[in-house]
């Protein structure tokens, strides 16, 4: 099974897409090969009581959109779901122009001399937001779902009463997550895939961090627990024929041809492929090296 996933997003930079009531979509400026058309930052609710989630990286301009897409409304709470550079520095600014108190999990999970790549360091939340804990606004209430694997800290957020998850990173609708150590983690990933997926029934709409929305989330959650399991066999095969090996030489035997500017971030995520194995048992480090147990 092919991942279905979602590159048709023709949303214009610093205007506003209305997906259902009470919740818009600003997309930021900031396009790379791993955050796509740039960060999405959601408006949530209306008039005395609005959440920006995710106000992205630091940035006047989409700073500025989220302030005229809610002229005459009252920002009352600014949520990150993570603490990666393309989603929580803005808070500081939106922060200071709206005096809203921040939400999230807590700071980023590993410390910069650790070598986590794109941690934000300096978030502090002014909340810290459990796993099932909730952020309530006038007309709105989101619950909290900890869903670490891409980031130690990574929370998805469920809208009460509608059938929305806003699946941040966890789940994108345009590609495949980054998972790099020490802050990524492959085992938590996809256990918190599994917690998404028996959520059947209650989530109908996914809204992510980067990318379009994604109706009908449930196979597609399905069609990423396959592709990760078959990374997994090819990886083990990997091993198998060429180890030991470093994690980034695996790239080309498990990848195949693929874009220079993601070989690096490939290595990270088979990195932490080769953590899980190594947890579970089926895989010894050497050093830098890799080889089957």
């Amino acid at each position: 099974m092919n991942v279905p996933f979602l590159r048709d997003d023709p949303l214009e930079y610093g205007t506003v897409e209305h997906i259902a009531p009470g919740v818009r979509r600003v997309l930021c400026n900031n396009p790379s090969a791993f955050t796509f058309r740039g960060t999405n930052t959601y408006l949530i609710g209306g008039g005395k009581s609005v959440a920006v989630l995710d106000p992205g990286p630091e940035d006047a301009a989409h700073l500025q959109a989220i302030l005229a897409a809610t002229s005459g409304e009252t920002i009352t709470h600014v949520i990150v779901s993570h603490t990666h550079r393309d989603h929580s520095p803005g808070a500081r600014a939106l922060q200071a122009a709206t005096g809203a108190p921040s939400y999230a999990h807590g700071p980023h999970a590993t410390p910069p001399h650790d070598g986590q790549e794109g941690g934000d360091h300096d978030f502090m939340p002014d909340v810290r937001v459990p796993d099932g804990g909730a952020i309530e606004g006038a007309d709105w209430r989101l619950t909290a779902l900890f869903t670490p694997g891409h980031c130690g800290n990574h929370l998805c957020f469920a809208l009460e009463g509608t059938g929305i998850l806003f699946s941040a990173d966890h789940v994108m609708s345009w590609s495949t997550s980054v998972v790099s150590p020490p802050d990524g983690d492959m085992r938590a990933y996809r256990d918190s895939l599994a917690k998404l997926r028996a959520r059947e029934g209650q989530d109908r709409l996914y809204l992510p961090g980067h990318g379009p929305k994604l109706p009908d989330p449930m196979p597609f959650l399905d069609a990423l627990s396959l592709h990760r399991q078959k990374r997994e066999a090819r990886v083990i095969a990997a091993l198998r024929e060429h180890g030991p090996i470093a994690a980034e030489a695996l790239v080309g035997p498990v990848y195949g041809p693929l874009d220079p500017r993601l070989v690096r971030a490939a290595g990270r995520s088979l990195l932490a492929q080769l953590i899980m194995l190594e947890g579970e048992g089926a895989a010894i480090r050497e050093g830098e090296l890799w080889r089957l147990a």
